[in-house]
């Protein structure tokens, strides 16, 4: 049985902890104790783990690992969940992971649709692991078997990684015109935009094009862009309804991240120019809608 540590109790973390059962000798570890049924040190949590998986947003991820560090073996695999860039580097995840882990130390990042209360409800998910090394696949693959998930490989983690960014961007769109009162012929058409905004930045990054398309990319962004019990869905209505954005979202924080990533091709991108000009400028999310519909960009 798999010694396995959750660092982050939150929805995604509960999740699972919940899919993976008795598949596997359990610890969970959050700053908030109050979160823990039984109260433990970080260092204690991981003595002799061999999966340890990060809860945690992206702007957290780089300190968490620095912590994490000295408490690990050689032989763990660190797998982030994380769905953003860090702000100050514009790295994905994978970059972070490998920055500030230990030198060969095993890691992966975990994406793909796995929306936490459908997990908790046992309805299927479907996970995309991004590992360079195929041991750390088969690894989680063997924690997952028989379970509602089903695990699929990448070996290119910075897709996985950069995938899970833009999925939250589009979704946050969605849900403005959710919000806006748009039925299903402009929510489509929006959904289309999204798509293809994802495979040209896919194209401007270097990145793998036939991942940003699969279960990573766009599955994962229509799970999150239709799904009810998204954050970044929901957070895209409450912009449309109040007007301006009052909660954010990883989806929110990274749009600025990822316009400064693609620098002079942003012209390329219009709906996601859009969302800049609502969530970044405060430009009404009707106005800016209605500009980018008549457009046909």
């Amino acid at each position: 049985m798999s010694k396995v540590t959750f660092i982050g109790i939150g929805e995604i973390g509960n999740a699972l902890m919940h899919v993976i059962g008795e598949r596997a000798a359990i610890r969970a570890w959050d700053k908030d104790s109050s979160k823990m049924e039984k109260p433990i040190s970080l260092e204690e949590s991981l003595k002799g783990v061999e999966i340890v998986f990060l809860c945690v947003p992206s702007w957290v991820v780089r300190d968490v690992c620095k912590d994490i560090s000295p408490f690990i073996n050689q032989k763990t695999y660190a797998i982030s969940l994380a769905k953003g860039l860090e702000e100050k580097t514009l790295k994905t995840m994978d970059a972070v992971l490998e920055e500030c882990l230990p030198q060969n130390q095993p890691f992966g990042v975990l994406g793909g649709p796995l929306l936490a209360e459908e997990l908790m409800a046992d309805l299927p998910g479907i996970g995309v692991l991004g590992a360079k090394d195929p041991i750390v696949f088969s690894c989680l693959q063997k924690l997952f078997k028989g379970s509602f998930v089903r695990l699929e490989n990448a070996s290119d983690p910075r897709t996985v990684a950069l995938a899970a960014v833009l999925k939250n961007i589009y979704a946050v769109g969605l849900g403005i015109a959710e919000g806006l009162g748009w039925g299903w012929n402009g929510k489509g058409w929006l959904a289309a935009k999204g798509l293809d905004e994802m495979n040209v930045i896919a194209r401007l990054l270097n990145a793998d094009e036939r991942i940003m398309a699969g279960p990573a990319g766009g599955g994962d962004f229509f799970a999150t862009a239709m799904s009810p019990d998204s954050r970044n869905r929901e957070t895209g209505r409450e912009i449309a309804i109040a007007g301006e954005c009052v909660k954010t979202s990883e989806g929110c924080r990274s749009i600025a991240s990822v316009l400064e990533l693609v620098n002079d091709s942003k012209q390329h991108l219009p709906f996601l120019l859009s969302l800049d000009r609502i969530i970044n400028k405060h430009e009404k999310p009707k106005k800016v809608f209605e500009d980018l519909f008549r457009s046909g960009s």
